[in-house]
Protein backbone atom coordinates (compact mmCIF):
# COMPACT_ATOMS: atom_id res chain seq x y z
CA UNK A 1 0.00 0.00 0.00
CA UNK A 2 1.42 3.37 -0.98
CA UNK A 3 1.85 6.05 1.68
CA UNK A 4 -0.48 9.01 1.77
CA UNK A 5 1.01 12.31 0.58
CA UNK A 6 2.28 14.49 3.41
CA UNK A 7 -0.01 17.35 2.38
CA UNK A 8 -3.05 15.05 2.61
CA UNK A 9 -2.00 13.84 6.04
CA UNK A 10 -1.67 17.47 7.17
CA UNK A 11 -5.13 18.36 5.82
CA UNK A 12 -6.82 15.40 7.53
CA UNK A 13 -5.02 15.95 10.85
CA UNK A 14 -5.88 19.64 11.16
CA UNK A 15 -9.63 19.20 11.89
CA UNK A 16 -8.80 16.53 14.47
CA UNK A 17 -6.25 18.81 16.14
CA UNK A 18 -8.76 21.66 16.22
CA UNK A 19 -11.37 19.38 17.80
CA UNK A 20 -8.92 18.23 20.47
CA UNK A 21 -7.93 21.81 21.28
CA UNK A 22 -11.59 22.85 21.42
CA UNK A 23 -12.42 20.00 23.81
CA UNK A 24 -9.43 20.85 26.02
CA UNK A 25 -10.50 24.50 26.04
CA UNK A 26 -14.00 23.64 27.21
CA UNK A 27 -12.66 21.20 29.83
CA UNK A 28 -10.43 23.93 31.26
CA UNK A 29 -13.37 26.33 31.23
CA UNK A 30 -15.61 23.84 33.01
CA UNK A 31 -12.94 23.18 35.64
CA UNK A 32 -12.45 26.89 36.28
CA UNK A 33 -16.19 27.50 36.59
CA UNK A 34 -16.63 24.56 38.96
CA UNK A 35 -13.75 25.73 41.15
CA UNK A 36 -15.06 29.31 41.14
CA UNK A 37 -18.57 28.13 42.10
CA UNK A 38 -17.18 26.10 45.00
CA UNK A 39 -15.03 28.98 46.26
CA UNK A 40 -17.85 31.52 45.96
CA UNK A 41 -20.17 29.18 47.86
CA UNK A 42 -17.64 29.06 50.68
CA UNK A 43 -16.89 32.78 50.69
CA UNK A 44 -20.47 34.00 50.39
CA UNK A 45 -21.75 31.51 52.94
CA UNK A 46 -19.43 33.01 55.54
CA UNK A 47 -20.62 36.60 54.89
CA UNK A 48 -23.49 38.60 56.25
CA UNK A 49 -25.18 40.61 53.52
CA UNK A 50 -25.84 43.51 55.86
CA UNK A 51 -22.06 43.89 56.12
CA UNK A 52 -21.82 44.05 52.31
CA UNK A 53 -24.59 46.65 52.02
CA UNK A 54 -23.00 48.68 54.83
CA UNK A 55 -19.66 48.58 53.00
CA UNK A 56 -21.38 49.71 49.80
CA UNK A 57 -22.95 52.63 51.63
CA UNK A 58 -19.57 53.68 53.02
CA UNK A 59 -17.67 53.63 49.72
CA UNK A 60 -16.11 57.11 49.39
CA UNK A 61 -17.86 59.05 46.61
CA UNK A 62 -14.52 60.46 45.49
CA UNK A 63 -13.23 56.91 44.96
CA UNK A 64 -16.34 55.98 42.95
CA UNK A 65 -15.87 59.09 40.81
CA UNK A 66 -12.20 58.19 40.36
CA UNK A 67 -13.18 54.67 39.27
CA UNK A 68 -15.56 56.15 36.69
CA UNK A 69 -12.79 58.42 35.36
CA UNK A 70 -10.40 55.46 35.19
CA UNK A 71 -13.05 53.45 33.31
CA UNK A 72 -13.48 56.27 30.79
CA UNK A 73 -9.70 56.37 30.31
CA UNK A 74 -9.51 52.61 29.82
CA UNK A 75 -12.22 52.55 27.16
CA UNK A 76 -10.78 55.60 25.42
CA UNK A 77 -7.48 53.73 25.04
CA UNK A 78 -9.28 50.59 23.81
CA UNK A 79 -11.04 52.70 21.19
CA UNK A 80 -7.68 54.20 20.19
CA UNK A 81 -6.41 50.73 19.25
CA UNK A 82 -9.13 50.50 16.62
CA UNK A 83 -8.37 54.00 15.35
CA UNK A 84 -4.71 53.08 14.83
CA UNK A 85 -5.59 49.73 13.26
CA UNK A 86 -8.14 51.26 10.87
CA UNK A 87 -5.66 53.98 9.91
CA UNK A 88 -3.15 51.27 9.01
CA UNK A 89 -5.55 48.98 7.10
CA UNK A 90 -8.01 51.39 5.43
CA UNK A 91 -6.89 55.00 6.00
CA UNK A 92 -9.07 56.56 3.31
CA UNK A 93 -12.25 54.57 3.91
CA UNK A 94 -12.64 54.68 7.69
CA UNK A 95 -13.26 57.81 9.71
CA UNK A 96 -11.50 57.95 13.11
CA UNK A 97 -14.85 58.52 14.84
CA UNK A 98 -16.33 55.35 13.34
CA UNK A 99 -13.25 53.33 14.30
CA UNK A 100 -13.34 54.67 17.86
CA UNK A 101 -17.03 53.79 18.12
CA UNK A 102 -16.35 50.28 16.83
CA UNK A 103 -13.54 49.72 19.33
CA UNK A 104 -15.56 51.05 22.26
CA UNK A 105 -18.71 49.10 21.40
CA UNK A 106 -16.83 45.85 20.73
CA UNK A 107 -15.05 45.94 24.10
CA UNK A 108 -18.02 47.25 26.10
CA UNK A 109 -20.26 44.42 24.87
CA UNK A 110 -17.71 41.59 24.91
CA UNK A 111 -16.38 42.55 28.37
CA UNK A 112 -19.87 41.97 29.77
CA UNK A 113 -21.19 39.16 27.56
CA UNK A 114 -17.94 37.19 27.25
CA UNK A 115 -16.70 35.34 24.13
CA UNK A 116 -14.47 38.29 23.26
CA UNK A 117 -13.27 37.00 19.90
CA UNK A 118 -16.76 36.18 18.60
CA UNK A 119 -18.79 39.10 19.97
CA UNK A 120 -16.09 41.73 19.47
CA UNK A 121 -15.53 40.64 15.86
CA UNK A 122 -19.28 40.55 15.13
CA UNK A 123 -19.80 44.07 16.49
CA UNK A 124 -16.85 45.41 14.52
CA UNK A 125 -18.05 43.72 11.34
CA UNK A 126 -21.49 45.32 11.69
CA UNK A 127 -20.02 48.79 12.19
CA UNK A 128 -17.16 48.66 9.69
CA UNK A 129 -19.41 47.16 7.02
CA UNK A 130 -21.23 50.51 6.97
CA UNK A 131 -17.99 51.97 5.57
CA UNK A 132 -17.95 49.31 2.82
CA UNK A 133 -15.02 47.41 4.35
CA UNK A 134 -14.76 43.76 3.38
CA UNK A 135 -14.24 40.79 5.67
CA UNK A 136 -10.50 40.70 5.01
CA UNK A 137 -9.93 44.31 6.02
CA UNK A 138 -12.12 43.93 9.11
CA UNK A 139 -10.18 40.82 10.14
CA UNK A 140 -6.93 42.76 9.77
CA UNK A 141 -8.28 45.58 11.95
CA UNK A 142 -9.40 43.08 14.61
CA UNK A 143 -5.97 41.43 14.54
CA UNK A 144 -4.04 44.69 14.91
CA UNK A 145 -6.34 46.01 17.67
CA UNK A 146 -6.01 42.70 19.54
CA UNK A 147 -2.23 42.94 19.22
CA UNK A 148 -2.38 46.30 20.99
CA UNK A 149 -4.40 44.83 23.86
CA UNK A 150 -1.91 41.98 24.16
CA UNK A 151 1.00 44.40 24.28
CA UNK A 152 -0.81 46.23 27.07
CA UNK A 153 -0.91 43.02 29.11
CA UNK A 154 2.82 42.57 28.54
CA UNK A 155 3.66 46.14 29.55
CA UNK A 156 1.66 46.00 32.79
CA UNK A 157 2.88 42.51 33.55
CA UNK A 158 6.49 43.66 33.18
CA UNK A 159 5.91 46.83 35.19
CA UNK A 160 4.15 44.93 37.95
CA UNK A 161 6.94 42.35 38.19
CA UNK A 162 9.65 45.02 38.17
CA UNK A 163 7.95 46.63 41.18
CA UNK A 164 8.62 43.33 42.97
CA UNK A 165 5.18 42.28 44.27
CA UNK A 166 5.21 40.04 47.32
CA UNK A 167 3.55 37.14 45.47
CA UNK A 168 6.63 36.47 43.29
CA UNK A 169 8.91 35.89 46.27
CA UNK A 170 11.80 38.07 45.17
CA UNK A 171 11.96 36.84 41.56
CA UNK A 172 9.85 39.63 40.07
CA UNK A 173 12.62 41.79 38.67
CA UNK A 174 14.20 38.86 36.83
CA UNK A 175 10.88 37.90 35.20
CA UNK A 176 10.06 41.55 34.54
CA UNK A 177 13.39 42.18 32.85
CA UNK A 178 12.89 39.04 30.73
CA UNK A 179 9.59 40.47 29.44
CA UNK A 180 11.24 43.84 28.79
CA UNK A 181 14.00 42.12 26.78
CA UNK A 182 11.39 40.23 24.76
CA UNK A 183 9.47 43.44 24.03
CA UNK A 184 12.70 45.20 23.02
CA UNK A 185 13.47 42.28 20.73
CA UNK A 186 10.00 42.56 19.21
CA UNK A 187 10.54 46.27 18.51
CA UNK A 188 13.89 45.52 16.89
CA UNK A 189 12.29 42.77 14.77
CA UNK A 190 9.56 45.18 13.66
CA UNK A 191 12.11 47.73 12.47
CA UNK A 192 11.70 46.13 9.04
CA UNK A 193 8.32 45.51 7.36
CA UNK A 194 6.80 42.26 8.60
CA UNK A 195 3.70 40.29 7.59
CA UNK A 196 1.72 37.77 9.60
CA UNK A 197 -0.62 35.28 7.93
CA UNK A 198 -3.89 34.51 9.74
CA UNK A 199 -5.64 31.78 7.79
CA UNK A 200 -6.52 33.21 4.39
CA UNK A 201 -5.52 36.77 5.31
CA UNK A 202 -2.12 38.38 5.59
CA UNK A 203 -1.72 41.17 8.15
CA UNK A 204 1.00 43.79 7.84
CA UNK A 205 2.39 44.19 11.33
CA UNK A 206 3.02 47.69 12.69
CA UNK A 207 6.54 49.07 12.43
CA UNK A 208 8.54 49.51 15.61
CA UNK A 209 7.39 53.11 16.17
CA UNK A 210 3.72 52.14 15.92
CA UNK A 211 4.27 49.10 18.12
CA UNK A 212 5.96 51.26 20.77
CA UNK A 213 2.95 53.60 20.64
CA UNK A 214 0.64 50.61 21.11
CA UNK A 215 2.69 49.53 24.11
CA UNK A 216 2.32 52.97 25.67
CA UNK A 217 -1.42 53.07 25.01
CA UNK A 218 -1.79 49.52 26.30
CA UNK A 219 0.08 50.39 29.48
CA UNK A 220 -2.23 53.35 30.11
CA UNK A 221 -5.32 51.24 29.35
CA UNK A 222 -4.40 48.41 31.71
CA UNK A 223 -3.29 50.82 34.45
CA UNK A 224 -6.67 52.57 34.23
CA UNK A 225 -8.62 49.28 34.28
CA UNK A 226 -6.69 48.06 37.33
CA UNK A 227 -6.97 51.48 38.96
CA UNK A 228 -10.77 51.40 38.62
CA UNK A 229 -10.91 48.29 40.80
CA UNK A 230 -8.12 49.38 43.12
CA UNK A 231 -9.90 52.64 43.97
CA UNK A 232 -12.95 50.67 45.11
CA UNK A 233 -11.02 48.60 47.66
CA UNK A 234 -11.20 49.82 51.26
CA UNK A 235 -8.00 51.84 51.88
CA UNK A 236 -7.34 50.06 55.17
CA UNK A 237 -7.07 46.63 53.49
CA UNK A 238 -5.87 47.56 50.00
CA UNK A 239 -2.39 46.17 49.28
CA UNK A 240 0.27 48.18 47.54
CA UNK A 241 -0.62 48.77 43.89
CA UNK A 242 2.37 46.65 42.81
CA UNK A 243 0.97 43.73 44.83
CA UNK A 244 -2.51 44.18 43.37
CA UNK A 245 -1.43 44.18 39.70
CA UNK A 246 -0.64 40.42 39.44
CA UNK A 247 -3.82 39.54 41.38
CA UNK A 248 -5.98 41.54 38.98
CA UNK A 249 -4.23 40.23 35.85
CA UNK A 250 -4.56 36.62 37.05
CA UNK A 251 -8.27 37.12 37.80
CA UNK A 252 -8.84 38.81 34.44
CA UNK A 253 -7.05 36.13 32.40
CA UNK A 254 -8.80 33.32 34.28
CA UNK A 255 -12.14 34.98 33.58
CA UNK A 256 -11.34 35.18 29.86
CA UNK A 257 -10.24 31.52 29.72
CA UNK A 258 -13.41 30.43 31.54
CA UNK A 259 -15.63 31.84 28.75
CA UNK A 260 -18.04 33.01 31.46
CA UNK A 261 -19.87 36.24 30.54
CA UNK A 262 -17.48 38.95 31.66
CA UNK A 263 -15.54 36.33 33.65
CA UNK A 264 -18.42 36.47 36.13
CA UNK A 265 -17.75 34.33 39.18
CA UNK A 266 -14.17 33.41 38.28
CA UNK A 267 -12.91 37.00 38.51
CA UNK A 268 -14.71 37.48 41.85
CA UNK A 269 -13.51 34.19 43.31
CA UNK A 270 -9.84 34.97 42.66
CA UNK A 271 -10.05 38.51 44.02
CA UNK A 272 -11.98 37.45 47.13
CA UNK A 273 -9.51 34.64 47.74
CA UNK A 274 -6.62 37.11 47.72
CA UNK A 275 -7.93 38.83 50.86
CA UNK A 276 -8.46 37.58 54.43
CA UNK A 277 -11.92 36.33 55.39
CA UNK A 278 -12.68 39.30 57.65
CA UNK A 279 -12.19 41.74 54.76
CA UNK A 280 -14.19 39.92 52.09
CA UNK A 281 -17.48 41.74 52.71
CA UNK A 282 -15.75 45.05 51.92
CA UNK A 283 -13.98 43.53 48.90
CA UNK A 284 -17.29 42.15 47.59
CA UNK A 285 -18.84 45.61 47.93
CA UNK A 286 -16.00 47.02 45.83
CA UNK A 287 -16.45 44.23 43.28
CA UNK A 288 -20.18 44.94 42.94
CA UNK A 289 -19.48 48.63 42.40
CA UNK A 290 -16.72 47.76 39.90
CA UNK A 291 -19.08 45.56 37.91
CA UNK A 292 -21.55 48.42 37.76
CA UNK A 293 -18.97 51.05 36.78
CA UNK A 294 -16.67 49.07 34.48
CA UNK A 295 -19.09 46.56 32.95
CA UNK A 296 -22.76 47.51 33.14
CA UNK A 297 -22.40 51.27 32.56
CA UNK A 298 -20.27 50.96 29.36
CA UNK A 299 -22.47 48.06 28.24
CA UNK A 300 -25.59 50.21 28.55
CA UNK A 301 -23.98 53.14 26.74
CA UNK A 302 -22.73 50.88 23.94
CA UNK A 303 -26.09 49.11 23.54
CA UNK A 304 -27.92 52.44 23.34
CA UNK A 305 -25.35 53.86 20.88
CA UNK A 306 -25.62 50.74 18.70
CA UNK A 307 -29.40 51.10 18.66
CA UNK A 308 -29.08 54.70 17.47
CA UNK A 309 -26.46 53.63 14.91
CA UNK A 310 -28.74 50.93 13.49
CA UNK A 311 -31.72 53.29 13.37
CA UNK A 312 -29.74 55.91 11.44
CA UNK A 313 -28.36 53.26 9.11
CA UNK A 314 -31.83 51.98 8.25
CA UNK A 315 -33.12 55.48 7.60
CA UNK A 316 -30.20 56.09 5.23
CA UNK A 317 -31.11 53.01 3.14
CA UNK A 318 -33.41 54.13 0.27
Amino acid sequence: MSALPTSLIDETSRPRTRRILRVLSWLVSAALLALAAWLLHRYLGAMRWRDVTAALAHLPRAHVAGAMAATATSFAMLATFDVLAARSVAPTRTRPGLAAFAGFAAHALSNTLGFHAFIGSAVRYRIYASAALGGGDIARIVGLASLGVGLGYAVLGAAGLLMEPAVVGGWGRIAGMAIVVLMAGLLAWLARPRNLRLGRWAVTLPRSGSAALQMAIGGIEMSAAIGAMYLLLPPEIAPAFADFVPIYLAALLAGIVSHAPGGLGVFEAILLGAFPAEARAEVLAGLLCYRLVYNLLPFGVAALALGVFEARRRRAIP
